[in-house]
């Protein structure tokens, strides 16, 4: 149907519609579903009110932060990225 020049611009161009699909598709299910409530989610996800008492004192360590792990994630991805220009 579409000459896109070669296979390789053609997986290119279906990765980006994939992409948009899938975006789009999640933004639509946030927005339609009811979020669950705060009970449910607790031990699943950071950031929540009572979490920090039901924690043992091992699992409040430095190098177990989230923005520590993902900072050192973020670092590796660029050093990684620069290396491999």
């Amino acid at each position: 149907m579409f000459d896109l020049g070669s296979a390789q611009a053609a997986a290119f161009w279906g990765a980006i519609a994939a992409f948009l699909a899938d975006a789009l598709v999640t933004v639509v299910v946030t927005f339609v579903t009811t979020p669950k409530p705060v009970e449910q989610l607790q031990g699943l996800v950071y950031g929540m009110a009572n979490v920090e008492e039901h924690q043992a004192a091992a699992e409040r360590v430095w190098y177990r932060r989230p923005w520590l792990l993902g900072g050192g994630a973020l670092a590796l991805v660029v050093i990684l990225n620069i290396a491999f220009i």
